[in-house]
């Protein structure tokens, strides 16, 4: 199942159904963004698609968003993608951690749509005037 589209692939996780369509109709009219309920279902999907980026929660049921970055960073073929977690967690030590797995951003819920935009745009090198 390979990305066919030209737009660049999001890879939305979050156990919130809400956070993901909210990130959904957010994005998707510049970026072909997927969706994933769960850490497990995510590290599924990256076997079969190529993922430009990763939004990521950070609380979520059986491996949370920090086990799942520190999966990604062992594994060769996905320790470059990007990550930005998007979290309810404002909580410094919560933002220290996320940052210590050297990820591209922290952006905390609930979060205003202008600025997830920007924050997507800049990790994946695009001018914010296209």
């Amino acid at each position: 199942m390979a990305n066919t589209s030209t737009k660049k692939v999001v890879l939305a996780v979050d156990d919130m159904a809400v956070s993901l369509t909210t990130i959904r109709t957010i994005l998707q009219h510049e970026y072909d963004v997927r969706l994933a309920k769960s850490a497990a279902l995510a590290l599924e999907m990256l076997k079969q698609i190529k993922v430009d980026l990763i939004l990521l929660d950070i609380e979520m049921p059986e491996i949370s968003g920090l086990e799942f970055v520190g999966l990604l960073k062992k594994n060769p073929e996905l320790k470059n993608i990007p990550v930005i977690f998007v979290t309810s967690h404002a909580n410094p030590q919560f933002i220290d951690q996320a940052m210590a797995f050297e990820a591209e951003g922290y952006i905390v819920k609930p979060f205003i749509p202008e600025a997830l935009i920007k924050r997507v745009k800049s990790v994946l090198c695009e001018e914010s005037g296209e």
